[in-house]
């Protein structure tokens, strides 16, 4: 099986059938609305409600509750970081896949959705995930099947690593290049000075990185400095002070050595894959029993 990100989430089909429910008072007293002379009671629009979307809302309520009882029987906690790191980049891929924000806004209005709730499903998706993961196993033949389809994704392409300090003004470049060839400690400039907060707490480090994946003007400059040399390059960020910190030469993955690697990322990719089919399952397995007529 070739290794892809999925471009839809588990999520967006389940989203297709929610309808909010709004807990109240049943009563034949209270009245909803008024049509010219026809009253329409409380009792009588949730018996609409009810005979219209009650199926697809009980489907939800199963469905919480399923991935509710799986956690607890797996034992699984959850890392809040992680979590909140895969609904930043899930909840980013949704508004990229429904066309921009705007368009994303209209899906929640059109389905009555909050973003509160949005996320609140998107949790469940991740908690869905997790359960998945724990309970799929791979043999060593599909290991070494995929490692064979999917070569080049596990060759690693030369790569450099650097910092940086982010600031607006060539002149503050140039200032904090003086301090740093006089001896100032690189990640206290980087505290004080640099305005990209997402990697302040790592000391500007921004990991490494391949051809391609920076800016061009940014790329070129780290590309060009030997290890722990500085240098200077501006971008449509800002200036940047940058410090490369390691050089790593391009290396062919083989199946023995990266062989945890491979046989994680498979895991990982086919409890994604088949997270829609995991759902199923639980529900096949768990003693579900509908005892409202229409509901069977």
């Amino acid at each position: 099986m070739k290794l892809y990100r999925l471009p839809i989430l588990l999520i967006l089909a389940l989203l297709m059938t929610t309808i909010p429910v709004f807990a109240a008072d049943i009563s034949d007293v209270e009245i909803v609305a008024i049509v010219n002379d026809r009253v329409i009671t409380l009792a009588e629009f949730y018996e609409t409600m009810e005979r219209e979307v009650g199926t697809f809302v009980l489907a939800q309520m199963i469905f919480r509750e399923v991935v509710r009882q799986k956690q607890q029987a797996l034992g699984i906690t959850i890392d809040q970081q992680k979590m909140e790191a895969y609904l930043t980049q899930n909840l980013a891929d949704i508004i990229w896949q429904l066309g921009g924000e705007n368009n994303f806004l209209a899906y929640l209005e059109e389905r009555r959705l909050t973003m509160d709730s949005f996320l609140e499903l998107l949790e469940l998706e991740y908690i869905l995930y997790l359960c998945a993961l724990t309970e799929t196993e791979v043999t060593p033949e599909q290991v070494a099947q995929f490692y064979e389809e999917n070569r080049d994704f596990f060759n690693r392409p030369e790569m450099v690593r650097a910092s940086h300090i982010l600031v607006n003004t060539e002149a503050e470049a140039d200032q904090l290049l003086a301090q740093l060839k006089a001896g100032a400690d690189f990640e206290e400039l980087v505290k004080a000075h640099s305005t990209d907060t997402d990697t302040i707490p790592s000391g500007g480090d921004l990991g490494y990185f391949a051809k391609g994946e920076m800016v061009p003007e940014f790329e070129e400059l780290c590309w060009r400095l030997g290890i722990n040399e500085l240098g200077k390059v501006q971008t449509f960020f800002g200036w940047h002070v940058v410090k490369v910190t390691d050089k790593a030469e391009a290396q062919e993955a083989s199946l023995e050595k990266d062989y945890a690697e491979i046989e994680d990322t498979l895991i990982r990719f086919l409890a994604s894959e088949y997270l829609g089919h995991y759902l199923y399952r639980l529900e096949q397995e768990a003693n579900i029993q509908i005892l409202r007529e229409g509901y069977r």
